[in-house]
């Protein structure tokens, strides 16, 4: 409710500015939230889509590289909410089978549960269209 009635312009500069705050914070969590914010920003204003998806590619090879588990899991959940935010049924079924359990990585967390319902949303929507 924060962002209703503001031009996507001035929630693109604040959502950078976040980022750059929160990185050097080193408060992940909220960069990670603010991450999937810009990304479906500047989808909605038609600038750079892919650049969300080079940034969490990049928080993905991170991971790999460090062994860090939740991080990954948290990552992919943000690209699977991107996927359902946009419709893009076909992408996040593919995703989701992809991905494999990743619930495991993050037990006793939020992320465990909104994930949960992402993936049932995706699994739904992909039996109504069989």
């Amino acid at each position: 409710l924060f962002y209703v009635g503001r031009a996507l312009d001035s929630i693109q500069k604040e959502l950078e500015a976040t980022i750059r705050v929160m990185t050097q914070l080193k408060q992940d969590d909220v960069r990670l939230k603010s991450i999937t914010l810009l990304t479906t920003v500047k989808k909605l204003r038609g600038i750079d889509a892919e650049a969300g998806d080079k940034i969490l590619d990049s928080m993905l090879a991170t991971a790999a590289s460090n062994r860090d588990s939740f991080l990954s899991a948290t990552v992919n959940s943000m690209k699977l909410e991107v996927f359902v935010f946009y419709q893009e049924w076909k992408e996040a079924v593919d995703f989701v089978r992809k991905a494999g359990n990743i619930r495991q990585f993050l037990s006793g967390s939020f992320v465990s549960v909104r994930y949960t319902f992402l993936e049932a949303l995706t699994n739904l929507k992909a039996a109504q269209s069989a």
